[in-house]
């Protein structure tokens, strides 16, 4: 019987040997370079042995990415405090910190990551060429190494917080801004100590353990070798694939900012496919996306919706649609710079994505038959691309 690399059987033993073999794996730490080790010999395997590795770094936890802000509000506040130039100062540094936290919320580029503590990471491409040698189309297919930490704001009880409370945490840093700008104690007051409170949940959201991350995205990049396997041995006519296992997506979507920085202009014309935590659920693309707080949301770009209606249009046993989430992740940081991009995920029961940083997000909670829906609902996008 010949092997398929798109049966769910095949695509778990990813999962397992990522979740289960290695266990978590947070932003540049050695579990996470295990992964992309792991990613590299199954690449080998298939013949892939020119694969590029664009390093950059980047912290182990978003952690940072909020906290830091927060901080940077409250001191602002302080120097406000002591008047005159300084008032100035101190309203600028809050405001800063308020755009920053929304630049957070939305996966676009942090303005004050270089403050983070950071260690060694790096994104890994692999390519293949169309069959016919010329490219008239390039498609870049994402999915993330690494994995986040179990968050009490993430539980089943808590996680329709979510948004609420990151808009009133962007809020509070800015209101600070503004009642140390215009004299206001009161407004400077209240945002004061909204963001002292913001400040203590964001500090014990950092107590819980990194999670395994079978879902979260163990399940992604098991789809993206399943079907390198099957592009490798049926390349498609004249459209090259790239496979973009992207580092440190948890601490900002940094792989993929890395992977702009160096492909940019060969990319600009790309299209993008993200999958996101496809191993449960009912499998879906994103046509809105919330991002974490109201004040900012996203969507793919209209050519990549029509690409996913015109493939769930065409393929309907598939029996996947468009839905709204709450999340943000890679499209977010392509849509920030202007590339197309759509994002496949699988939706739980109560609308959301399925085991989203908690303990329970583990291989023995992943659907085989999610897995093969989600790899071969891409092949057939790939297919559909290339159709006129």
């Amino acid at each position: 019987m010949t092997h398929d690399p798109l049966s769910g059987q095949s695509l778990m033993t990813h999962v397992q040997a990522l979740a289960d073999g290695i266990g978590p794996r947070p932003a540049s730490s050695p579990a996470e370079w295990q992964a992309r080790d792991y990613i590299r010999r199954q690449l080998a395997d298939l013949g892939l042995t020119a694969v590029e590795e664009i390093r950059f770094v980047s912290p182990d936890t978003w952690g940072y990415a909020v906290i830091t802000p927060t901080l940077l509000s409250l001191l602002g506040s302080f120097i406000g405090r002591l008047g005159g130039p300084l008032r100035l100062l101190g309203s600028a540094a809050s405001l800063f910190g308020a755009y920053t936290l929304g630049q957070t919320m939305r996966s676009a580029r942090q303005p004050l990551s270089p403050l983070f503590p950071s260690g060694p990471n790096a994104t890994l491409v692999a390519r293949i060429p169309p069959a016919s040698g010329t490219a008239r189309r390039t498609v870049v297919l994402v999915g993330h190494t690494d994995t986040n930490k179990h968050r009490q704001t993430f539980s089943p009880r808590l996680k329709t917080l979510l948004r609420p409370a990151a808009t009133l945490q962007v809020s509070a840093l800015a209101l600070n801004g503004l009642g140390t700008l215009l004299g206001l104690k009161r407004l400077r007051w209240l945002g004061e100590r909204l963001s002292l409170v913001a400040l203590f949940t964001c500090l014990l959201d950092e107590t819980g353990g990194f999670v395994d991350g079978a879902n979260d995205n163990a399940s992604a990049v098991a789809c993206l070798l399943g079907l390198a396997a099957h592009l490798q041995s049926d390349p498609l006519p004249d459209t090259e694939v790239w496979l973009a296992f992207t580092g440190a997506e948890e601490t900002g979507c940094v792989g993929m900012h890395a992977l702009l920085d160096a492909y940019g202009d060969r990319l600009r014309d790309a299209w993008f496919l993200d999958f996101e935590m496809v191993g449960a659920g009912r499998l879906a693309y994103i046509q809105w996306h919330s991002s974490l707080s109201y004040w900012d949301s996203y969507t793919p770009d209209d050519d990549s919706l029509a690409w996913a209606q015109r493939t769930a249009s065409a393929y309907p046993d598939f029996a996947v649609g468009g839905v709204p989430m709450t999340i943000t992740e890679e499209i977010g940081a392509l849509r920030s710079r202007g590339f197309r991009g759509i994002c496949l995920t699988g939706v739980g029961a109560d609308g959301w994505l399925v085991n989203w940083h908690q303990y329970s997000d583990r291989a023995a909670h992943i659907e085989p038959a999610c897995l093969e829906r989600a790899a071969r609902f891409a092949l057939a996008m790939l297919h559909t691309l290339a159709t006129p």
